[in-house]
C-alpha cells in the first residue's frame, strides 16, 4: 500500500508540474500571439499613412503602395528562403510533423524568422491568414517550455500540443474550438492521455485570457446584421431551412475538395520554378496587393474585415461572386509565394462570400420564406473549413465562438457534416496532411512519408 501510494503521488507531482508548465506555455503564447497582431496591425495601418501623405495624388499613392507592398513580400521571401524554409505558409503541417516525430523544430530561427516574416508578408496584403503562423510559434513557445524543461518525448509531445492550440486560441479568440482542432484534426500525432488534455486545455483558455486583456473579449468576427433585422429570426419553414442547409453543404463539400486540389496543384508548380524567379514573382505579387490595398482593399487581406463588412451591409450579388473569384485566386497565389501566412481566415471569408451569395439566390426564387442570408454565411464559413480540413465540430465551434452565433448551431452542424461528407466521398483529403506529405517530400524523407501514409 505505502508503495502504491507512493506513487500516486509522484503521478500526481508529476502532473502538477506539468500543468504548471502548460499556465507558463499559456501565458507565453498569449504574449506573443498579441504581440504579433498587434505589430500586425501597425504594419496595414502604413497604408493609411500612405494615403494621407500623397491625398492630393491618386497615382503617387498607389505606387509607393506598390513599392512598399513588394519590398515587404520580397523581404519576407528572403527571410524565409535564407534563415528558416520551414517557416514558410501555415506552419500547421509543420508542428504536426514535429509532434509525429518526423521532423524536428529549429525554434532559434523558426520563432523569429516566422514573426517578422508573418508581419511582413501579411502586413503587405498577401491574402493570408495569422492563426498558421500564431499556432507555429505556439509550437515554438511549447518546444522551448519542453526544452528547458528536459521533458521526455511523451511530455514534450504534450507542450508542442498545448503551445499549438494556445495559438489557435489567440488567433481567434476561440479556446474551445482550438482544443477541438488539436483533439479532431491533429488526433493522430497528439499522444492523448488525461494529463495532455488538461494541460492542452490550460494553456489554451490562458493563452486566450492574455489575449483578452489586450484586445478585449468581443468575438473574433461579431455578426452584426442590418438595422431591420438586428438579430437572427428563427426560420419559418424548418423543413425548408433544412434542405437548404444540405444542398448548401453539398455544393460546399464539391468547392472545399476542389480547394485542396487547385491549392496542391499551385504548390506543385511553385516547386518548379528557380529561387530567383520566386522572388521576382513574390515582389511582383506583392506590388500588385499593395496597390490594391489602396483601390480595392476588400479583395487583398486575411478577410476579417470583409466578412464583417458583408453582414452589416447587403453587397449586390455581382460584386460578391467577383470578390469570390479574385480573393480565392489571390489566396492560391499568396499561398505559393512561401512566405508566412494561413489559409484558415481566407478560407472564412471565401466561406462567407459562399454563403451570402447562396442566400441572395435562395431569396430570390423563394422570397416567401423570408431567410437571411446570413445565417447561410455563417454555416458556409464553417463548412468550407470542415471540407477542406476534414474537422467538422472544430469547424462548427470555431465559427460559433468567433461570431458568436451559437443560435445557429443546428444549421451550422448539418451544413458542415454534409460538406465534409461529401468533399470525403469525392477522394478529397484534408488539406494539412496534404502540405505535411508535400513537405516531407520535399526534404527528401521518403520513409518518414511511407510511415506517415
Amino acid at each position: 500500500m505505502e508503495e502504491g501510494g507512493e506513487s500516486q503521488r509522484i503521478e500526481l507531482k508529476t502532473a502538477m508540474w506539468i500543468y504548471l508548465l502548460a499556465l507558463v506555455i499559456g501565458v507565453g503564447v498569449g504574449t506573443l500571439g498579441s504581440a504579433f497582431h498587434y505589430c500586425l496591425d501597425k504594419v496595414i495601418d502604413v497604408y493609411a499613412v500612405i494615403s494621407t501623405s500623397f491625398s492630393g495624388s491618386a497615382f503617387l499613392t498607389i505606387l509607393t503602395a506598390a513599392i512598399i507592398g513588394a519590398a515587404m513580400v520580397a523581404t519576407a521571401a528572403v527571410l524565409v528562403r535564407k534563415y528558416a524554409p520551414e517557416t514558410a505558409g501555415s506552419g500547421i503541417q509543420e508542428v504536426e510533423g514535429v509532434m509525429g516525430e518526423l521532423m524536428t523544430l529549429r525554434w532559434r530561427s523558426v520563432l523569429p524568422v516566422k514573426f517578422i516574416g508573418g508581419v511582413l508578408s501579411m502586413g503587405a496584403g498577401l491574402v493570408l491568414g495569422r492563426e498558421g503562423p500564431t499556432i507555429h510559434l505556439g509550437g515554438c513557445v511549447g518546444q522551448i517550455v519542453g526544452e528547458k524543461a528536459n521533458s521526455d518525448k511523451h511530455t514534450l509531445n504534450t507542450f508542442l500540443a498545448a503551445g499549438a492550440t494556445a495559438g489557435l486560441s489567440v488567433a481567434f479568440s476561440a479556446p474551445l474550438g482550438a482544443i477541438l482542432f488539436m483533439i479532431e484534426e491533429v488526433r493522430p500525432r497528439f499522444q492523448y492521455s488525461f494529463v495532455a488534455l488538461h494541460a492542452v486545455i490550460i494553456a489554451s483558455i490562458t493563452a486566450n485570457l492574455v489575449n483578452d486583456q489586450v484586445f478585449g473579449t468581443l468575438p473574433q468576427l461579431p455578426v452584426q446584421l442590418q438595422a431591420s433585422l438586428p438579430t437572427f429570426q428563427p426560420p419559418g419553414n424548418l423543413l425548408l431551412t433544412l434542405s437548404l442547409n444540405l444542398l448548401l453543404g453539398a455544393l460546399i463539400g464539391v468547392l472545399g475538395a476542389g480547394f485542396n486540389s487547385v491549392m496542391l496543384k499551385c504548390l506543385r508548380i511553385s516547386d518548379g520554378l528557380n529561387s530567383r524567379l520566386m522572388l521576382v514573382i513574390a515582389a511582383s505579387v506583392g506590388a500588385v496587393v499593395g496597390a490594391l490595398m489602396i483601390i480595392a482593399p476588400e479583395y487583398v487581406g486575411g478577410g476579417e474585415a470583409l466578412v464583417k463588412e458583408i453582414f452589416a451591409e447587403s453587397p449586390l450579388l455581382g460584386f460578391l461572386l467577383a470578390l469570390l473569384v479574385v480573393r480565392a485566386g489571390l489566396t492560391f497565389l499568396s499561398y505559393s509565394m512561401g512566405v508566412p501566412g494561413g489559409i484558415f481566415a481566407p478560407m472564412l471569408a471565401l466561406g462567407a462570400l459562399i454563403g451570402t451569395s447562396f442566400g441572395y439566390v435562395v431569396h430570390e426564387l423563394a422570397p416567401q420564406a423570408e431567410l437571411q442570408a446570413a445565417t447561410f454565411a455563417v454555416a458556409a464559413m464553417g463548412a468550407l473549413f470542415a471540407a477542406t480540413v476534414r474537422a467538422p465540430l472544430t469547424g462548427i465551434v470555431l465559427v460559433a465562438e468567433m461570431t458568436d452565433s451559437f443560435e445557429l448551431l443546428p444549421a451550422m452542424i448539418v451544413t458542415c457534416m454534409t460538406a465534409s461528407i461529401v468533399a470525403q466521398s469525392l477522394g478529397s483529403r484534408p488539406i494539412y496532411d496534404m502540405l505535411l506529405e508535400r513537405t516531407l517530400e520535399r526534404r527528401g524523407l521518403k520513409e518518414e512519408l511511407e510511415e506517415n501514409k
